[in-house]
């Protein structure tokens, strides 16, 4: 069931509360006085706080408004324990974040009513959150590979070079392409290359870090960026990952099939690199260049 934070210091409504909610199976935590039941909420990160209105030092609105400003505390539902009747007193909870109120002497039916409506209420934000975050996901990534897509691709390398200039960090463009890849999809099929493609994304994986980033930039097209990555380390992924590709088997039927890349590297800093875009464009310069001079290598810029 779900942990229920109890802030009053009334020890008689706090133990008639947790009586009546400990029957329905709750865990119970009583918090005496308003500053430490914020730092008990920080600490223990309950599913919903009873706050009491009246209380010394720091009354509820006080204790609710702090709950609001803390990260860690704001999306935790609060419902008010108030004797007070007059709207007012309760719209002014309402304003500082309180999702309910419950007037005192509460009933008991109502107390585990309110508590399990916000508590249901709470289960489906989080699920609603969930799904959002996963159809966020899914808007970044490209179907067949699996990778981040080529928009998601250009909104984090812009803020990761403004990061890069500010910390003086380095910052690796790596764009690589599969060399005479139409051919091998006249020759083979759609549904070969696409094998070809899923196979790369994963060996693109393999080749980087996890705090690295690969995005399939368009077709057979593909783009990684390299935090801290100075030119020579660049260089190293690149070429393993050239060679990978080289030695890697894609097996069709009774048919043993290989591709290779042409690869382009640019890094951060270099006086002919002053944002994102020309960072990108120096790595396709590369690229061009390791595809003029025969394939099947890589260039730097």
């Amino acid at each position: 069931m779900a942990k229920v934070l109890i802030i009053d210091d009334s020890r008689l409504i706090a133990h008639v509360a947790k009586t009546i909610l400990s029957k329905r199976g709750h865990e119970i935590i009583v918090a005496e006085d308003g500053l430490t039941g914020l730092e008990t909420a920080k600490s223990e990160q309950p599913d919903i706080i009873l706050l009491d209105l009246i209380m010394p030092i720091m009354d509820g609105y006080q204790v609710c408004q702090g709950l609001k400003e803390e990260s860690s505390t704001k999306e935790i539902p609060v419902i008010m324990l108030t004797s007070k009747a007059e709207p007012t007193d309760k719209v002014k909870g309402l304003e500082m974040g309180a999702l309910d109120y419950v007037t005192k002497p509460f009933d008991e039916g109502e107390l585990v009513a309110r508590v399990n409506t916000q508590l249901r209420l709470k289960e489906l934000r989080e699920a609603l959150e969930e799904k959002n975050q996963q159809l966020q996901e899914l808007a970044n990534r490209d179907g067949l590979t699996e990778l981040f897509n080529h928009r998601y691709f250009h909104e984090q390398l812009s803020k990761d070079f403004l990061r890069a200039r500010r910390y003086h960090e380095s910052l690796s463009c790596i764009l690589l392409d599969i060399d005479y890849f139409k051919r091998f999809n006249d020759t083979h099929g759609h549904q070969t290359g696409d094998v070809v493609l899923r196979t790369l994304g994963l060996l693109i994986q393999d080749s980087i870090r996890d705090s690295d980033f690969a995005a399939r930039y368009g077709g057979e097209e593909f783009a990684l960026v390299l935090y801290h990555s100075d030119e020579p380390a660049a260089l190293d992924v690149a070429q393993r990952l050239r060679q990978a590709v080289q030695q890697c088997e894609v097996r069709r039927g009774d048919k043993v099939l290989h591709v290779t890349i042409s690869v382009g590297v640019a890094t951060f800093p270099n006086e002919a690199i002053h944002d994102s875009k020309t960072l990108i464009e120096c790595a396709d310069k590369a690229l061009y260049r390791a595809k003029d001079s025969g394939r099947n290598r890589v260039e730097v810029y």
